[in-house]
């Protein structure tokens, strides 16, 4: 099995992964400017897609790179300067694969 060296100079404990959640936009599609209640909140309410940039050495279903799908955001952890979340392998309800075009074979 290969694993990937952690993206980040961080390496988590137990059963724990560090995940990078998508940024919040500070402006609408139509140019309107948030104010920095609404990106707070946003942030509070983000779910969806998390990119995996470090895991433990305990865990063995997701590696560097994989984008999983958590239940929350975890724990935030400053490394760097850069606000990651640390969570539970518990916490993440599933791993998103990329989409493999299907090929069909055509009759000659």
């Amino acid at each position: 099995m290969v694993t990937m060296k952690n993206t980040i100079n961080y390496e988590p404990l137990g059963n724990h992964i560090v995940v990078e959640m998508p940024n919040v936009e500070k402006e609408t599609a139509s140019g309107i400017i948030k104010s920095e209640r609404m990106l707070k909140e946003e942030a509070d309410k983000r779910d969806g897609h998390a990119k995996v940039v470090a895991v433990s050495q305990d865990v063995k279903t997701v590696k560097v790179g994989d984008t999983v799908i958590p239940k929350g955001q975890g724990f935030a952890v400053m490394v760097d300067e850069i606000e990651y979340f640390q969570m539970n392998m518990y916490d993440v309800l599933g791993v998103v694969h990329p989409s493999k075009k299907l090929r069909v074979n055509q009759p000659a």
